[in-house]
């Protein structure tokens, strides 16, 4: 009887520990929600413009003013997705609007969190829980970007929704392990991102294809990616149907081939601010307009006809996608970040001499091992990981998956480190994992 009871106890302390976690889990997202809602209600109109900030308004005017199938440029040029989100909240009201979007932006970034780290803390990997909510609940540039008029932080939410599903199916002691309803959820989930931001179609392709290789079956396989890529390609085609009744025009937006052509040079290193030359492109009918589709193939052309630049442009363009979000080596569009507006190194340069300190080679120095160290706790998180085999590995490649293809997007358009905002809920995840690999390496030599 005393050995029964001994048995017992060890159970009733998990069940004990694990629904502290799981009060954290909560506590983290709801913390860092409150926070955000007394900096709006302390903020002129509730938020702030994002990156694109005034073209995604002025696609929601187009909206109000002609509906559905406005001809509005803007809406053409950039991805009618987002403006078509916020279309509702401006119908309501156009002064509040902005409080609206920013309460639910939060409310799904606040959810996400919690959803993914619940989903890891149900796992082998549960010791990883805890501290990655704390760092996505509090991380200022992600947190703070559901403040804005931007797509990064929602879509970050839906990258962490999609994960925390398939985390929780792979889990299942089940042959299938994911199964055709939870495909359809995830393909639905990156394809509210890709709605937003169309680049995400790559990686939800590959995503899914990873989904799909962890479940048994050829013939079971093909119709779960079948349901996967119908559910991925529903919202996208909802924006090609539109542009084509409202324009004439089968695509998603038009400012690849423009946005690509930033990005390469003779002269250039790849940032949003070019330096020297544009490179020639001509359309395929002399006399008429270059199209999108054009200026894409023109500039793939000559990234394969200048392997030595290209590589050249592809190294800057990589220490600008991970770059700081001030200091000397930063470079992107992140300037209306709101975490700038308390960052201390923005702060501190209110005197020549601050200036001089952070600009010169001490900020350098700093930025660069800022730059390296996230770049290894990363590296190392993910090979922690992938090492530990089964769930691990799975987790390891599904989470390092659309950081890398996001990085990888990046060197054919431009260098902007606002770029990996979208996949920071993913890298923190593995940062922490590497954060925690070093803690118990040190942990075990003293």
């Amino acid at each position: 009887m005393a050995k029964q009871i001994k048995n017992k106890k060890p159970i009733v302390q998990t069940n004990k520990a694990d629904v502290k976690i799981l009060r954290y889990l909560i506590a983290f997202p709801v913390l860092a929600f409150v926070i955000k809602m007394i900096v709006m209600l302390n903020v002129q109109a509730g938020g702030w413009l994002g990156a694109d900030g005034e073209n995604y308004l002025t696609g929601v005017d187009g909206f109000l003013n002609q509906g559905f199938f406005s001809s509005e440029e803007k809406l053409t040029y950039w991805p009618a997705g987002y403006p078509l989100l916020i279309w509702p909240f401006a119908a309501i009201s156009i002064t509040k609007f902005l409080y609206m979007l920013s309460i639910i932006q939060s409310l799904f970034f606040a959810y996400s969190t919690y959803f993914l780290t619940k989903s890891i803390s149900k796992t082998r990997l549960s010791y990883l829980a805890f501290t990655a909510s704390f760092v996505i609940s509090f991380n200022p540039t992600l947190s703070l970007g559901s403040l804005t008029v931007a797509y990064e932080t929602p879509v970050a939410s839906c990258l962490m929704m999609a994960l925390g599903m398939t985390i929780t199916a792979l889990n299942r002691e089940s042959e299938t392990k994911i199964g055709i309803q939870i495909i359809a959820y995830i393909g639905l989930w990156f394809g509210l991102a890709s709605f937003m931001q169309p680049r995400f179609i790559l990686v939800a392709a590959v995503f899914i294809f990873l989904c799909v290789i962890y479940s048994a079956g050829r013939k079971y396989q093909i119709k779960l990616a079948s349901v996967g890529i119908i559910a991925l390609m529903l919202l996208p085609a909802l924006l090609i149907f539109r542009n084509s009744e409202a324009v004439g025009k089968v695509t998603i937006s038009t400012n690849l081939g423009t946005t690509m052509n930033l990005g390469v040079g003779d002269e250039t290193l790849g940032g949003y601010n070019r330096t020297g030359p544009a490179i020639k492109c001509e359309p395929s009918t002399p006399g008429e307009a270059l199209t999108d589709n054009q200026a894409v193939a023109c500039v793939i052309k000559w990234y394969a006809t200048n392997p030595v630049k290209t590589a050249k442009l592809a190294f800057h363009k990589s220490l600008y996608f991970w770059s700081p979000w001030s200091g000397p080596v930063a470079e992107g569009t992140s300037g209306r970040n709101p975490w700038l507006k308390i960052s201390p190194v923005q702060n501190m340069q209110k005197t020549p001499a601050a200036v001089d300190l952070i600009q010169g080679y001490f900020g350098k120095t700093i930025s660069y091992l800022w730059l390296l160290g996230q770049l290894a706790l990363l590296v190392l998180g993910f090979l922690f990981l992938y090492k530990g085999g089964g769930l691990g590995k799975r987790v390891a490649l599904l989470t390092a998956t659309p950081v890398v293809l996001a990085w990888l997007v990046t060197l054919g358009t431009i260098g902007d480190h606002r770029f990996r905002i979208p996949t920071m809920g993913l890298s923190l995840l593995l940062q922490v994992a590497g954060f925690l690999t070093i803690r118990q390496k040190v942990t075990k030599v003293l």
